[in-house]
């Protein structure tokens, strides 16, 4: 299989973290430019520094809920351990991202309890993400950055040696000093700023590290309500599965398992209060859950430049395409649509209808497929349902392992309450 470097499958990651148009946003960006700058000036490697950077622009991933990022956007963060604790158990299954989940771990670690912390326990780049953090949130973006200098400099002083590193904070003390840094905190890209680390961390992709990656990239979704906690997983096995109904190769059904894996990662865009709403959508909040589909395309984009996930991200963005052309977000139709696209769509739904949702509990598989037999398939295939409703039992039996096994793994009813 070919090589790809880590900021090819980070690039992901953080894009779809930056499209989600919440409160934090922008957040991510600027704490990673800060923490590049303060890095920089201390000699971080370029591996160390690139570290970093990922961690920096997606270190509050494990922050749930808008009112969780609520939180995060205030001066003194009460009770920061649970975001960082998920954000951790989210990536560490991912072998290239197991340092960056320690970094991201330990990214609001106070100076003073950190000398009471076993040595090794605490990444460096870790004091320097919780500095930068406070600093981003210091900054008050109705007002012209230099004129802040000031004022958030003698905010941070004010902490050190309690709450910030010593070197962390000479070393931002010595960077801000320049006007660049500060312009830069709103102006500088992510592709900018990478295109600063001389790091090309290649390495061979394997089939299990790929699955590790694409897990860890649902997880992103999955755990942001507990109605959709084994959704993507789910979706993956199903595909898996069903694949093999149709004939596709070992290589091609592990393609499908990792389509389903990513095929909803779009819905970083979306509220998550959409996606809980005890209730039907109304047209204007249906059009806003239906754009998750069209962003999932936009942030897989760039895996397309490996031959390998090529296929993968065309079935990931055309799951909710249909056979008449009235599917979105591309309105393609049964000439442009493959099989791989309907297994995802098949999965995607047959998932959806026997889990538990705000309005509904899960349904019995007999009333699942009923509904998509009548009101689905037809919009598909009705003689890849036909198939695939011959394998009922079996694939009854595997959703219902698979919901077991992604809350017992994830262990979401003690991280979620």
């Amino acid at each position: 299989m070919e090589k790809m470097s880590l900021r090819e499958l980070a690039v992901p990651i953080i894009k779809s973290i930056d499209s989600f148009n919440y409160l934090l946003k922008s957040h991510h960006r600027h704490t990673a430019i800060i923490s590049w700058h303060i890095g920089k000036k201390m000699g971080l490697s370029n591996e160390d520094l690139f570290e970093l950077v990922v961690a920096a622009a997606i270190h509050d991933i494990g922050a749930l809920s808008v009112q969780e990022r609520d939180l995060l956007v205030r001066e003194d963060v009460i009770n920061p351990q649970p975001h960082c604790i998920m954000g951790h158990h989210m990536l560490k299954p991912f072998e290239a991202f197991r340092q960056i989940a320690q970094i991201i771990k330990h990214h609001h670690i106070k100076y003073q309890d950190f000398l009471n912390m076993a040595d090794g326990e605490v990444m460096f780049q870790s004091h320097i993400i919780h500095l930068a953090d406070r600093v981003d949130i210091l900054i008050n973006p109705e007002e012209f950055i230099l004129n802040q200098k000031k004022r958030v400099l003698e905010k941070i002083k004010e902490k050190v040696e309690t709450d910030f590193h010593p070197d962390v904070y000479a070393a931002f003390d010595e960077v801000s000093l320049s006007d660049i840094f500060w312009l830069e905190i709103n102006d500088l890209s992510i592709d900018d700023l990478f295109d600063r680390i001389d790091a090309n961390v290649d390495f061979k992709l394997t089939i299990d590290n790929i699955m590790d990656f694409s897990l860890s990239l649902s997880r992103i979704i999955d755990y942001r309500s507990r109605f959709t906690a084994s959704h993507s997983y789910t979706v993956a096995y199903l595909a898996k599965q069903l694949g093999k109904y149709f004939g596709f190769s070992d290589e091609d059904c592990q393609k499908l398992q990792v389509s389903g894996y990513l095929h909803d990662i779009g819905k970083i865009g979306v509220d998550p209060g959409l996606i809980e709403k005890n209730g039907p959508l109304s047209d204007d909040e249906f059009n806003h859950v239906k754009l998750h589909a069209y962003y999932t395309g936009q942030i897989l984009k760039n895996l397309s430049r490996s031959e390998w996930f090529k296929d993968i991200v065309l079935w990931s963005q055309n799951h909710h395409e249909k056979n008449n052309g009235h599917g979105y977000p591309q309105g393609l139709d049964d000439s442009v649509l493959d099989t791989g696209a309907k297994i995802v769509a098949f999965s995607d739904v047959i998932s959806a209808l026997m889990e538990n949702r705000p309005y509904r509990d899960s349904l019995p598989v007999d009333v699942a497929f009923n509904i998509i037999k009548e009101k689905i398939a037809p919009s598909i295939s009705l003689s890849m349902f036909a198939d695939i409703e011959q394998h009922k039992d079996e694939i009854n039996d595997l959703v219902v392992t698979c919901h077991q096994h992604s809350f017992e793994e994830y262990e979401l009813e003690d991280m979620l309450n």
